[in-house]
């Protein structure tokens, strides 16, 4: 699929997989505790369409409870679902250059076929499924994607994202990026193992 993007003038701060920047998927500015790909050891566990996971599909953020997710961009919610030692409560809009995932919610304020707009509000952040700690998961399909390319076909969001709002990175283990951690099988989220035939958002 092609773009428009590059025929359309660039609004400053501003640049989805169309040409602008994903709006902040939250309130506030909040520190990022997992990148894109971290602990592949960890996250092969979990499997799309039988292809295990090759690392961290998403981007996490130290969202604490209660903080407002917001939709990146305009689109439809398609899902609101719950996957219990996963996700826990997620909603997952289609937009028209791909799909997004929030997940660790502690409640969705929209419901699925409802429409929204970029910024509005999806629900509240918490801790719910298989988590260590209050946070945001988020995740970003762009059309046309694979499931089975070992990232269930996301994409890293960061690039994305405007720079701006990106806050200093910190490990969920508690050191900066490239620093040592604690042992990291004890500090990942205690997460359901995998289900035969079990289809992940």
């Amino acid at each position: 699929m092609s773009f428009p993007f590059i025929a359309q003038p660039l609004d400053p701060g501003r640049y989805e997989p169309e040409g602008l920047y994903l709006a902040r998927p939250f309130d506030g500015s909040q520190i990022i505790t997992q990148l894109w790909g971290e602990n592949p050891g960890f996250y092969g566990q979990f499997y799309y369409d039988g292809v295990p996971l090759r690392g961290h599909n998403g981007i996490d953020f130290g969202t604490p409870t209660g903080t407002a997710v917001r939709a990146t961009d305009d689109g439809d919610v398609i899902y609101v679902g719950y996957e219990a030692g996963g996700f826990g409560i997620y909603v997952k809009l289609q937009h028209r250059w791909g799909e997004s995932l929030y997940a660790h919610m502690g409640r969705a304020t929209v419901t699925t076929g409802s429409r929204v707009s970029r910024g509005q509000s999806l629900g509240l952040s918490d801790n719910s499924g298989g988590s260590i700690g209050p946070h945001l998961h988020f995740g970003i399909r762009i059309f046309p994607y694979v499931r089975s390319d070992g990232w269930g076909g996301f994409t890293d969001p960061m690039p994305y994202m405007d720079p701006t709002d990106i806050v200093q990175y910190r490990s969920a283990l508690g050191t900066q990026a490239g620093g040592q951690g604690t042992d990291a099988a004890d500090q990942l989220p205690r997460m359901a193992s995998h289900r035969p035939r079990q289809r992940r958002p």
